[in-house]
């Protein structure tokens, strides 16, 4: 599923894709939201950690770096929520209705855990 939500030309997870890889009607289709990002973020390292297999780490790497840049804002750290599909703000806020302080210090918490227990289990092999 990584691999058909990742957009492959400009970086970042594309929000919503019908089965076929297309974007369906949705007036969202081509956002690039927060919190498919921090889910894939959790999801990608829970796997490397459960199966050792790189490919997982990998994803983690591009999805935080992409996140890092994109998403945080500079001065705070905190991330702004709505990306157009090549990437850019699309909204300057940082909270709304839907976007409030769960995903992302939530991502960041799990994340760093699990990482830490990747590093006390013998960490990541060469």
């Amino acid at each position: 599923m990584f691999g058909v939500s990742w957009d492959l030309r400009n970086g970042g997870i594309l929000f919503a894709l019908d089965v076929d890889g297309l974007s369906p009607v949705s007036l969202s289709w081509g956002m690039k939201q927060w919190w498919t990002v921090t889910e894939a973020m959790i999801a990608q390292i829970l796997a490397y950690r459960l199966t050792g297999d790189r490919k997982y780490l990998t994803n983690f790497s591009r999805v935080f770096d992409y996140a890092m840049v994109h998403y945080r804002e500079g001065g705070n750290g905190e991330w702004y929520g709505y990306l157009d599909t090549e990437g850019r703000v699309t909204h300057t806020f940082k909270g709304s209705h839907k976007k409030g302080c769960f995903y992302v210090p939530r991502c960041l918490w799990v994340c760093s855990k699990i990482v830490r227990d990747i590093v006390n289990m013998g960490g990541v092999e060469k």
